[in-house]
């Protein structure tokens, strides 16, 4: 059967890089016992206007040799093999080497073989045995070099420094666990044109601590590592010296702990490419394993707690690390009860808390609709997973609420945060008859309750809209109304079609913080004018008003007007407010600071989620 190597070979390597021909020829080198692998990249520089080169140049060769066992007789053999097992240990497929044709159109190598003898031959897709010059060696010591010319890169400007990175990161645990196997310091020298760039030496790779670990007499070795900014955990299983199985965990640390984890137990479980564990779910299949050692199925869980008491052994902090999280959590997330959450654990992932707290509650929303389509289910039954399901939905409710509140008690007495003050309270230019109000999201438009949790409930609401504007959309018929004037806010209570009785109203108005106490006064007179033109459209039994602007509790010239008006004062949590009813129009008006309104609103707001999450407890 006549095989086409490079058409076949096309499908495995489409885009190769300097990085994986460098990774290739470096696992190369180890496999041959090599304790000594030299890269050289020879770049050519562009010279400038100045006769000065570039920093940048164009890689156009690299040479890689090592003082292994040279291509002996059971190495030449396997290179020209397709598919060779020689590197299966390394987890190789046998046809990496042929990445090599995808960088470089001359690919030379030569060597001598601990057997004595030299070798020289071209390498191609079509190379084989017969094309190989084997010679007697000059040279008593063995050695490789792989010569790579005329480069075909997508990328000539291939940095070398990040060469460098790219082998540290890919070859740093392997040769620490290569060294412990053989006790041979292995290194790896990166040159640039002939001069050391940077060199990665096994001996200089250590671990903070070793640990061993037994399960069933089955032994496994724990090396345990750390790296700054990572925040995790990650233990790696490794089959001879490769990792093959990766498993993550978030930690509340600016730091990252790497585990290596061996045994001959991973050795003889790890698939021939090292990719994956082909451990038995047959505890029958286990016992024929008689011969080796095989740990208790439980063996993971075993690993993770161990490598969990080296991270706390290390980090006394990280309790109190998690308690800080767990503290902005509540602050994020005010309607979850996390009583539960374990402060104690090295795994603090918030991300997962959530996540485990909303799958919880989908999952009791999912019960909960069972439940009612089950004919069988009680009536005290179905009435306690109602409630429950409501107290959550309410306390999450309640604490979106407290997100408004926080916002409105940074606000001080700009011009700017007249406007945010007001579509705090409900957005500006609209009405409860410009948008769904069968939408969800409806709830949270609302914010009247921040005067009082009886304004929850309305049949109108109309936001810096003319009088003009509310009599069309309240579908009052009696008057002509063509006044522009333009309250903050008008709510109505009643459905006005019901019936002809009177309704009660409520008007708010903002005022800008930084205006002088007369300005803010005069508000007083402004909702006795917008009530003689509202008595037009609708019958009016009750009005109250809200002026909200900015003022202190101690503002002398504030307090003077409001007695003299015969306003009462009165403390909140936080300022204070005057009330008074002005018997000519029936009026009743409230002139209150906007830092009074919002402690207030959280007062209420702390105490209702309190009594909720008492009751889920």
């Amino acid at each position: 059967m006549k095989t086409n190597v490079k058409r076949m070979l096309s499908h495995f390597y489409k885009n190769v890089t300097v990085n994986d021909v460098l990774k290739e020829a470096v696992m190369n080198s180890i496999q041959a016992n090599a304790t000594d692998i030299r890269i050289n990249l020879e770049y050519e520089y562009n010279q400038n206007i100045d006769n000065e080169s570039s920093n940048l140049g164009n890689l156009y060769k690299i040479i890689v040799s090592d003082n292994g066992e040279g291509l002996n007789s059971k190495n030449l053999n396997a290179f020209f093999e397709v598919g060779t097992e020689n590197k299966i240990n390394l987890g190789g497929k046998g046809i990496g080497r042929f990445s090599f044709l995808k960088i470089a159109r001359s690919v030379s190598i030569e060597s001598v073989s601990d057997a004595g003898k030299y070798i020289t031959f071209e390498f191609s897709y079509d190379s084989n045995l017969e094309s190989v010059s084997i010679q007697e060696a000059i040279e008593p010591d063995p050695y490789t070099t792989i010569t790579f010319c005329e480069l075909n890169l997508k990328h000539p400007k291939t940095q070398a420094q990040a060469c460098l990175t790219f082998l540290k990161k890919t070859f740093n645990l392997f040769l620490f666990l290569k060294q412990k196997e053989t006790s041979k310091p292995i290194n790896i020298r990166l040159l640039v044109n002939g001069e050391l760039l940077g060199k990665i030496n096994s001996s200089d790779i250590h671990c903070i601590q070793q640990s061993e670990l037994e399960s069933n007499n089955c032994k496994f070795n724990i090396y345990t590592f750390w790296e700054d900014n990572k925040s995790e955990i990650d233990i790696l299983y490794c089959a001879n010296n490769i990792t093959v199985k990766t498993i993550t965990y978030q930690i509340n640390l600016d730091k990252k702990y790497l585990f290596a984890v061996t045994s001959d137990y991973f050795d003889r479980k790890a698939n021939s490419e090292r990719t994956k564990f082909e451990f038995d779910s047959n505890e029958e299949l286990a016992q024929q394993d008689i011969l080796n050692s095989t740990p208790d199925k439980n063996f993971d869980d075993l690993i993770k707690r161990t490598c969990f008491n080296i991270v706390q052994a290390n980090e006394p902090e990280l309790v109190q690390k998690n308690i800080a999280q767990l503290e902005k959590l509540k602050e994020q997330f005010g309607y979850i009860n996390f009583d539960e959450i374990d402060i104690n654990v090295v795994s603090f992932n918030e991300t997962e808390i959530i996540k485990s707290y909303r799958e919880r509650r989908d999952r009791e929303e999912d019960n909960l609709i069972r439940l009612l389509n089950n004919d069988t289910a009680s009536l005290d039954e179905i009435a306690e997973k109602v409630s429950e399901q409501n107290k959550h939905e309410l306390a999450k409710y309640i604490f979106h609420r407290n997100l408004i509140v926080q916002k409105g008690l940074k606000l001080q007495g700009s011009d700017e945060n007249e406007k945010i003050l007001h579509e705090l309270f409900f957005p500006q230019k609209i009405s409860t008859e410009s948008y769904d109000v069968a939408n969800p999201e409806h709830l949270y438009f609302n914010n009247i309750w921040l005067l009082d949790d009886k304004f929850m409930s309305y049949a109108y609401v109309a936001s810096d809209l003319t009088i003009k504007t509310i009599k069309s959309d309240i579908g009052s018929e009696d008057c002509e109304c063509i006044s522009q004037k333009r309250p903050d806010l008008f709510v109505l209570y009643n459905n006005p079609e019901d019936s002809d009785l009177r309704k009660d109203v409520v008007l708010i108005e903002f005022k800008k913080g930084n205006i002088d106490y007369k300005e803010k006064l005069s508000a007083i007179d402004q909702v006795d004018e917008y009530k003689e033109k509202l008595k037009e459209i609708v019958k009016i039994n009750n009005f109250y008003c809200y002026i909200i602007c900015d003022f202190k509790a101690d503002d002398r010239d504030v307090e003077r007007v409001m007695t003299n008006r015969a306003f009462t004062k009165v403390f909140s949590n936080n300022e204070c407010m005057y009330y008074g009813y002005l018997q000519g129009s029936n009026t009743h008006v409230t002139f209150i600071s906007s830092n009074s309104i919002f402690a207030d609103a959280k007062a209420r707001n702390e105490t209702f989620l309190n009594i909720l999450k008492r009751d889920s407890n």
